[in-house]
């Protein structure tokens, strides 16, 4: 399969995508347990307040996780938004790829295009790479969020720098 400027374009607004919906899905995982973890500090404090009744403090720690309940609500209908303008957006921008791809195609046998495109590779090369750490630290992003193993990346070694000894060190030894 040949690698061309429009698959490489393609595949950049797919990782760009799938970040975006990673992020998003983090988004959603660490505001559930915020409102969780803020209910439950809630409900701790309330339990501590010496002149308020049993069932008063009930009433109040009943009536803040109503309203956790509805601002968790918030939270995922505006998650579900911007997951659906996250499709749409990258399905139009594909949709608009393959469209300049097909009004173009009677180009790619001209002298100029194809040495435009040689130069132009790298570069989109480099933004493909570019995109694909962006959804890898975003996929990890969300992992973590939602409490899942991740294993680091394997880091490549790196050359420790020899230090020459100095005349004091060679002198004291």
């Amino acid at each position: 399969m040949t690698t061309t400027l429009n698959s490489i374009a393609t595949d950049v607004v797919g990782h760009y995508g799938n970040a975006a919906k990673n992020l998003v899905a983090a988004y959603r995982t660490v505001s559930e347990r915020a409102l969780a973890a803020n209910g439950s500090r809630y409900a701790k404090l309330v339990e501590r307040l010496p002149l308020v009744g049993e069932e008063s403090k009930a009433r109040i720690v009943a009536a803040e996780r109503r309203v956790a309940t509805i601002v968790g609500e918030g939270v995922e209908r505006i998650a579900d938004g911007y997951d659906r303008g996250i499709e749409l957006v990258s399905g139009q921008m594909v949709k608009g790829l393959e469209a300049i791809a097909e009004r173009t195609e009677w180009t790619k046998d001209m002298f100029v295009v194809e040495t435009a495109r040689r130069i132009n590779m790298p570069a989109a090369k480099l933004s493909l790479e570019i995109a694909s750490r962006i959804d890898e630290a975003a996929s990890t992003l969300s992992a973590r969020a939602e409490g899942a193993a991740v294993e680091p990346a394997v880091k490549k070694p790196v050359a420790k720098r020899v230090r020459r000894a100095t005349k004091r060190a060679r002198r004291a030894a």
